[in-house]
């Protein structure tokens, strides 16, 4: 995959000429070799892994040989577990990008020689046509916003390429690929002149265009730009005549590195990593093709590509800051997924509250501070890099994550949507745990919510087969719902997080007359009840010996939780005369058109 990290919208100052409403970028002649320590990606048995994409957590995607050897089937190396993937009924399979939750994306070629995107989730392959395009090639997946980026060629057979729902044609070019989105929009890859020459380009988020160049080498045969950093970091491989492949980096300021791996026949870089690694693939002489990981050899190699701050997080629950500036904001959403985390819980300092956000939710969260404290869960132990810039006008230092005993579940979320077609916005959310008494609660965000709890002092808020009991109230603290209770299992500790669903919120499963409260009352109770349907409702109160005392016409009335003051029938104590009535114990009857209930209450004066 093509890391899909921020970008600095001022790229490649170094030489910036400006004409026909774009500019282009040209690199310094002299072509040094990057200093990188090298790693080979093998896979036992497997004598061709073609690797394209990375992620954040380490695992790659690529493109290796059916077990036949007759054709190109994808591949994915993901905590060290390989499984290869063949589209049914393709000629060939590809893979091309890989984000941080594992999904991989690239394209296959029919019977008939079209190419079709795919998209591989959760173990599952589907297909990906661009709307209205004959054909579709997918090459990357941004991890911020999902989108996918590519080409796409239409019936008349001439290529574009595209980012999201955008297609994007360089002005004037014959034909035009992109490879490549970041974060902030910026799309790279490369087009054709009138001429037939090749140069790669970055459209930036604004819509202008930069070229990029090798003023020294004219006779390209090719020239294919794979992505792009945060701090203006490019890598493209070029094909001179009579040359073989190279690839290069490029940097800000404008110089440019060839990358070689010794003893190999050529080097192909397919990605920049936020830790300055690269990753790609390198042919021998007897035909095998392995993947690679390169590092820069010096601190101050490694400099050259921005601030990098590297971090550990153990397996469950940590407690960590951001240590750098990321150049397009970050939200509780973006650590997720740069993270990995199935929750992300913060203290809202004001109203001494935590907070909390999950994967599931609609929105991106909360805004990621700088020198702020953000607990977050992670599956499996990971070393992640941050990159940026430093903090300004912050009280302290971002500090580096606290490992915490793994048996201890100090932070917990429950988390889910209200069922139903109903708009929930500002319903209450309250979760107790019942071995506990702990109570939690929540505003609900259209019909989102997430609760959570912590214990800053490291101890558990839950306990395996702990039951929490969920209650529903609306915006005027009338009870809307069922007690819902759920037990917390093995995935939700391991996950910090409890999912749920809550259905039938405003709508009772059954009709119910409850207790009146207070009882024993002078002079006056409340009557609660409960409809499942829309009804006429009347309350009838007798005696012991059954003469009616007093009847309560309650009209016309939706379904609904009748149970707070403001919703329970009212009985002043009075007959139908408007006379006080005696001590005693009373009956009250519940009657609509399809139930009736009696229970007992009692008077003492």
């Amino acid at each position: 995959m093509y890391h899909y990290i921020k970008i600095a919208l001022l790229l490649f100052i170094c030489l910036i000429i400006c004409f026909t409403g774009y500019a282009v970028a040209q690199v310094k002649t002299e072509t040094p070799i990057a200093d990188y320590t090298f790693e080979t990606i093998e896979v036992p048995g497997v004598d061709f892994l073609e690797v394209t994409a990375s992620n954040d957590f380490g695992d790659y995607a690529g493109n290796t040989r059916s077990p036949d050897g007759e054709k190109t089937i994808g591949f994915t190396l993901i905590e060290g577990v390989f499984a290869t993937y063949d589209f049914p009924g393709s000629v060939n399979t590809f893979f091309y990008g890989l984000d941080n939750t594992g999904k991989a994306v690239g394209h296959y070629i029919d019977v008939d020689g079209l190419y079709h995107g795919i998209i591989l989730e959760n173990g599952e392959l589907r297909q990906y046509d661009f709307p209205g395009a004959a054909e579709t090639h997918i090459y990357g997946i941004s991890d911020e916003t999902g989108a996918l980026s590519g080409n796409i060629v239409d019936e008349t057979g001439v290529t574009r390429g595209f980012s999201g729902d955008m297609p994007i044609a360089f002005p004037g070019a014959v034909t035009t690929y992109a490879d490549f989105v970041n974060a902030a929009g910026a799309v790279v890859g490369s087009y054709l002149d009138p001429d037939g020459m090749p140069h790669g380009f970055i459209r930036n988020p604004d819509g202008s265009f930069t070229t990029i160049d090798i003023p020294e080498t004219p006779n390209l045969e090719f020239l294919f730009v794979n992505t792009i950093t945060d701090f203006g970091v490019v890598a493209f491989r070029a094909k001179a005549v009579n040359d073989i492949l190279r690839s290069y980096i490029l940097l800000p300021d404008g110089i440019l590195y060839e990358v070689q791996l010794p003893g190999s026949v050529n080097t192909v870089v397919r990605n920049v990593n936020q830790d300055a690694s690269i990753i790609g693939y390198y042919d021998l002489t007897d035909g095998q093709r392995y993947g690679f990981v390169g590092r820069p050899g010096t601190p101050s190699d490694r400099k050259k590509f921005g601030n990098i701050f590297s971090m550990h997080l153990s397996k469950g629950l940590n407690l960590l800051s951001v240590p750098l500036k990321p150049t397009i904001e970050m939200t509780a959403r973006s650590l997720a997924v740069k993270t990995g985390g199935t929750a992300v819980v913060t203290l809202d300092a004001s109203k001494q509250k935590f907070v909390a956000w999950t994967p599931n939710a609609p929105d991106d969260g909360f805004p990621i501070e700088g020198a702020k404290g953000y607990i977050v869960n992670v599956p499996q132990a990971r070393n992640i890099v941050f990159t940026g810039a430093k903090w300004t006008n912050q009280a302290q230092v971002a500090a580096a994550p606290l490992a915490t005993p793994l048996d201890q579940t100090w932070a917990f979320v429950v988390s889910g949507y209200l069922g139903g077609t109903q708009h929930f916005n500002g319903y209450l959310v309250t979760i107790r745990n019942t071995r506990t008494n702990a109570v939690m609660k929540t505003r609900v965000r259209g019909n989102y919510f997430a609760a959570a709890t912590a214990d800053l002092n490291y101890r558990s808020v839950v306990e395996l087969a702990d039951t929490l009991e969920l209650t529903v109230t609306d915006t005027h603290g009338n009870i809307a719902s069922e007690r819902f209770n759920f037990t917390v299992d093995p995935m939700s500790l391991a996950n910090a997080v409890l999912n749920v669903t809550l259905d039938d919120i405003g709508a009772p499963k059954q009709s119910l007359l409850l207790q009146n409260y207070p009882n024993p009352f002078n002079p006056e109770t409340w009557i609660p009840y409960r409809l499942s349907e829309d009804s006429q409702v009347f309350v009838s109160i007798y005696d012991t010996k059954g003469i009616l005392i007093r009847t309560l016409s309650l009209g016309y009335q939706s379904a609904g939780f009748y149970q707070d003051q403001e919703r329970a029938a009212y009985w002043d104590g009075r007959n139908d005369l408007g006379e006080p009535v005696a001590s005693g114990v009373y009956f009250y009857q519940l009657v609509t058109s399809a139930f009736q209930q009696t229970r007992r209450m009692l008077i003492v004066k």
